[in-house]
């Protein structure tokens, strides 16, 4: 038997920052410009009202500074948010790089260029630099325990909407990997697919496992199943599925599953899987742990603007 499945390979993908579309996110920023500089049609209805009152003018100079320590995620937005809000005079220097592990206190970055264009951009910028490195920050420490016993990090699609690309590439530089994108880019056959086509026995769920295989969009794209019952484990892998989702399973049905599936296909355990257990499933051995909770679950992290 092979000592890896032969599709595993195929889950340990993470986004690249060089492969986000960057016009869409431009766009979805145009939307956090006006929440913060208001929704008139007209570019001069639209200000900084406590900027000119104070008449905030000159140039200056400011640090974006960790407040705690982190797992940095979010400094190559930076230039798009700065685009979104049309501010050309700002000259942004990157002390840390996404990915990086930092310290407290530690300056991320300085921002040079007019005043006022810095207080211009300056939530907008926070706000996504504390959100992606919280979850950056939990992944890690998600990946850390997992790491040690060679089980690997799959996020989930339990996203924020409109915000998936930049969680999950937050999910990367936590040391994750990312599971499906959406809808289109993997088959995942889940227990309301199953439900939906009233799949009740085991002979049902084998013919049912026949006829997606033999659908030529299936030979395009990983497939996988999810099951909830140790019993249905040999028929899926007989089935022709190149992964195996065991869902709600515990540690001790987890191993029995490795123990049976002898790397033939790719096995991800998830469901209620906390920091607390994260451990005893990882002895178990899956290839692979899912859960959300780095996504949805994560705190903000304490990022600050101080002039310097």
């Amino acid at each position: 038997m092979s000592s890896e499945p032969p599709a595993l390979n195929k889950f340990k993908k993470k986004i690249a920052w060089e492969s986000i579309d960057q016009k869409r996110i431009l766009a979805f920023l145009q939307f956090c410009v006006a929440e913060d500089l208001g929704f008139a049609n007209e570019a001069e209805h639209r200000r900084d009202l406590t900027s000119d009152v104070c008449s905030i003018k000159g140039e200056g100079s400011a640090n974006l500074v960790a407040r705690e320590k982190m797992t940095l995620c979010g400094i190559r937005l930076l230039p798009i948010i700065f685009q979104a809000f049309c501010v050309n005079s700002v000259i942004m220097e990157t002390h840390a790089e996404d990915g990086t592990e930092i310290k407290a206190g530690s300056v991320i970055a300085k921002l040079i260029g007019k005043q006022k264009d810095i207080l211009l951009i300056e939530r907008t910028a926070l706000n996504f630099l504390q959100r992606l490195s919280g979850v950056a920050t939990s992944t890690k420490e998600y990946v850390s325990i997992l790491d040690q016993e060679g089980v690997l990090f799959l996020d989930t699609r339990k996203t924020t909407p409109g915000l998936r690309v930049l969680e999950k590439y937050a999910t990367g530089c936590g040391g994750g990997f990312n599971h499906r994108m959406g809808l289109f880019d993997r088959i995942l056959i889940k227990d309301n697919h199953i439900a939906a086509k009233k799949i009740k026995s085991p002979n049902e769920l084998s013919f049912m496992m026949a006829e997606i295989k033999r659908k030529k969009e299936s030979n395009n794209f990983l497939v996988e199943v999810e099951i909830d019952d140790i019993d249905q484990l040999e028929i899926a892998i007989q089935g022709g599925v190149d992964a195996i989702l065991l869902d709600n399973f515990s540690p001790v049905e987890v191993k029995k599953a490795v123990s049976i599936n002898q790397n033939r296909v790719v096995l991800e355990a998830s469901g209620g899987i906390s920091l607390n257990s994260l451990r005893e499933y990882a002895q178990a051995k899956p290839h692979f742990i899912s859960t959300g909770t780095p996504i949805h679950g994560s705190r903000w992290l304490d990022i600050g603007l101080d002039w310097s």
